[in-house]
């Protein structure tokens, strides 16, 4: 939830929270108790993979296969286009109306049997075919051919290519061996196993609701990935099970993928109030489109399927919008995102699919192709999840790619199907839409998902220099300086300071947790606190690594501003001592001796008080700080014995709520003001009484002097140097100066600081 108004302004030790980094960085999730039995089932899940996967391979390697390698015409031919042997060369670009298998049984007849090879026999899997009655067909083609092949000998034989316009041709079909798995099947195998163990992983780490969603997204995505690469292996000899089980299980794995998709979004990262509810709800959602099914006509089925997915994964996106509203966190924000750009692109391929009657060698390229990018970019996406990672920057682009060439393959088929332009044309124009699209957004996800704008430079250095002035001046306020910073550079939901040691920031939760140690005045110490930041920007975005070397060199510079402003707080302070010396010794001894030899008692007594006003003026120089109250009875006995010497009596009020050290900037303005405003007292306003208030409450300073001279109309006067130099010090403080006149009579002058501890200028 968000922080209630004003959260953000109060200081850390008015928090109540954790006070070790341990207590800190949990957050009500422990490592399994039994890892060492989690581990051996992960092992066993993976090893298990591993052995499916060459079980696949081998029985993949038995298949028979033509030598000759097939593609669609844009005439809606299906033609030869490469021979494994040189020998078959002369056949490419021949057009291919089917196979004969002839058997000859021992009692000497033959057995004739043929299958026609069409164009939609190229398809991998029915799973993406629209048309009721083009789905039939492509299992009788299979059907046929599946039949063809039984006739064949377990280690291959002859089959006769029928061809159009050309002779017969009986060509040797063998088994496919090893060497005949494609580099697809062995990626895409790959990436199957990566993405199941990432979900086991997943699982086994913290065995909760929310992680078996994933689990279970993950096991259907290397399912989905695992038969395409079998699809991709198995040919025109497909056997007839492995086609209806294709299609149903890759329906049945969609549907599933859906509903996993309400649950995580119920789940993770914060459980929306009644998520068990909404949970089952999914999953009886998906129960029921299963079922449905087989009550539905076959014209309706695959719109059925392809609609109740998209409208369960578009109530996945409502209840993510819900459970952030409830409780802001950027892993919502992150899924929404990764969320919608998944159910953007499967509706922009389904609509492609249906729309591509008028070219169905393009509808074949994108059932096959566009329908395995797809799952590709899903898989990463998975990957992506907040479950795993925040920034993964290789494969942010590999999904970005992934997604721009499923919509590029979409585009391409729309632009044949409604348009009727030409291939080359509409892939050119659909490859630069799709990426301009990539390029436009790549930017924007970037930085929504896991970055934002710093702040600006100047800022940021004005604010180090602010801090390390006030540092300079309050040590003890290091804590809620930094808080403030931090709040202003990442605006976090939770900022906490606790006991811990970190060498460096570093990231922890996913990018939802950035640690800063705090700094300390002198580089000799260590890091024995830091800073606890939860999710930034008011949980719309993770932490990412350029954070971490964002506050990094903020604490960096930090030391160097604090070890700059000592360097130059050293040199005026040797400059100070210097000065102050001179003036003792050089000046003060001349005055020393003129006073000695003056001619008569008025010149003697002058010549001392410029002694006197040197002697305070030297000390001034020579110490470096000035605790208000000791500043405060050194200015009562210099205006004492000034006034007592011009016969003017003295009334001195001073109060403080707390002490606090001056400046040399602070005391020596305030030192001249009161000297300046005490001698016009004495030489203009013939006052016999002088009333000094000075008061510091609440940070403010108020210096207040009146007398009972015959000063009138201050609003007349000419400032020269004397009250000029009055308002020019007040100025320097960061304060202002008024006159007014008093009943009966004299005057009184009020210098008003509002921030008197506030950094001024040195």
């Amino acid at each position: 939830m968000n922080p209630p108004p004003g959260a953000g302004d109060l200081s850390l030790s008015d928090r109540h929270g954790p006070t070790t980094l341990d207590e800190a960085l949990q957050s009500g999730s422990h490592l399994p108790r039994w890892i060492g039995w989690r581990l051996r089932l992960l092992v066993g899940v993976i090893l298990g993979g591993c052995v499916l996967v060459f079980a696949l391979a081998q029985w993949l390697t038995a298949q028979p296969r033509l030598p000759v390698t097939l593609k669609a015409s844009p005439e809606g031919s299906v033609k030869i286009v490469t021979a494994n042997t040189p020998t078959l060369q002369r056949l490419e670009g021949h057009a291919i109306e089917g196979v004969r298998v002839e058997q000859i049984a021992p009692s000497g007849s033959v057995s004739v049997l043929e299958a026609p090879i069409e164009l939609l026999a190229l398809q991998h899997s029915a799973r993406w075919i629209p048309d009721a009655k083009a789905r039939e067909h492509y299992a009788d083609l299979h059907r046929r051919l599946a039949a063809a092949a039984a006739m064949l000998p377990p280690e291959g034989g002859v089959v006769v290519l029928e061809l159009v316009n050309a002779p017969d041709e009986p060509v040797l079909v063998a088994q496919r061996g090893w060497g005949g798995l494609t580099p697809l099947f062995w990626m895409l195998s790959a990436l199957a196993l990566v993405v199941t163990g990432v979900g086991a992983v997943v699982f086994l780490a913290g065995p909760q609701w929310r992680n078996a969603a994933f689990a279970v997204l993950a096991l259907t995505q290397g399912a989905h990935l695992l038969l395409i690469a079998a699809e991709s292996n198995l040919d025109m000899f497909m056997p007839v099970w492995f086609v209806d089980l294709d299609a149903s299980l890759r329906t049945g794995l969609d549907i599933v993928s859906a509903a996993a998709m309400i649950q995580v979004a119920v789940l993770h990262p914060r459980r929306l109030r009644g998520w068990g509810l909404v949970a089952l709800g999914g999953w009886a959602a998906a129960v029921a489109v299963g079922l449905a099914l087989s009550y539905l006509t076959p014209a309706w089925q695959w719109w059925w399927v392809q609609g109740s997915c998209a409208l369960l994964v578009l109530a996945a996106i409502c209840f993510m919008t819900l459970t952030y509203r409830q409780a802001p966190h950027p892993f919502t924000l992150v899924l929404r995102r990764f969320t919608s750009i998944t159910l953007g692109s499967w509706i922009l391929l389904s609509v492609a699919v249906t729309m591509a009657n008028t070219r169905p060698d393009m509808q074949l390229n994108v059932t096959t192709f566009g329908v395995m990018t797809w799952h590709v970019f899903f898989a990463s996406q998975l990957l992506l999840s907040p479950y795993l990672s925040r920034s993964k920057q290789i494969l942010q682009e590999f999904s970005l790619l992934a997604a721009s060439s499923t919509v590029a393959a979409s585009l391409d088929l729309l632009f044949v199907a409604v348009f009727s332009l030409g291939q080359f044309t509409s892939m050119t124009l659909s490859l630069f839409l799709s990426f301009g699209v990539y390029l436009s957004i790549r930017r924007w996800v970037m930085t929504n998902v896991l970055s934002r704008d710093p702040i600006t430079t100047e800022r940021l250095f004005e604010r180090l220099y602010r801090i390390a002035r006030e540092l300079e001046r309050r040590p003890d306020r290091l804590d809620d300086l930094m808080a403030r910073l931090m709040r202003e550079l990442f605006d976090p939901i939770e900022i906490s300071l606790v006991q811990g040691d970190v060498p460096t920031t570093a990231l922890r939760g996913n990018g939802g947790i950035l640690l800063v140690p705090l700094p300390h005045l002198s580089h000799t110490e260590g890091c024995t606190k830091v800073f606890v930041l939860k999710h930034a920007d008011k949980g719309r975005r993770l932490f990412t690594s350029e954070d971490a070397r964002l506050a990094d060199r903020i604490v960096e510079q930090l030391h160097r501003v604090l070890t700059f402003d000592r360097a130059v707080e050293r040199g005026r302070s040797e400059e100070r001592m210097r000065l102050a010396q001179d003036l003792h010794d050089d000046i003060g001894a001349r005055l020393l001796t003129l006073m000695y030899q003056a001619p008569n008692p008025e010149i003697e007594d002058y010549i001392r008080h410029t002694l006197q006003d040197l002697k305070t003026l030297t000390r001034g120089l020579a110490v470096q700080t000035h605790t208000l109250s000791d500043a405060a009875s050194e200015w009562k006995r210099d205006l004492s014995h000034r006034l007592h010497v011009a016969r003017c009596e003295l009334d001195w009020q001073f109060t403080q709520d707390e002490d606090v050290e001056l400046t040399v900037v602070q005391w020596s303005a305030l030192t001249r003001i009161l000297r300046e405003l005490v001698n016009n007292t004495i030489s203009h306003a013939k006052a016999n009484r002088v009333r000094v208030e000075l008061t510091f409450k609440e940070d403010r300073l108020t210096l207040s002097v009146t007398d009972n001279g015959l000063g009138r109309s201050p609003e007349s006067w000419s400032h020269g140097l004397g009250l000029g130099g009055v308002r020019k010090r007040t100025k320097q403080l960061g304060g202002t100066v008024t006159w007014q006149e008093l009943e009966p009579r004299g005057i009184g002058c009020e210098v008003v600081v509002e921030q008197f501890s506030a950094p001024v200028p040195g």
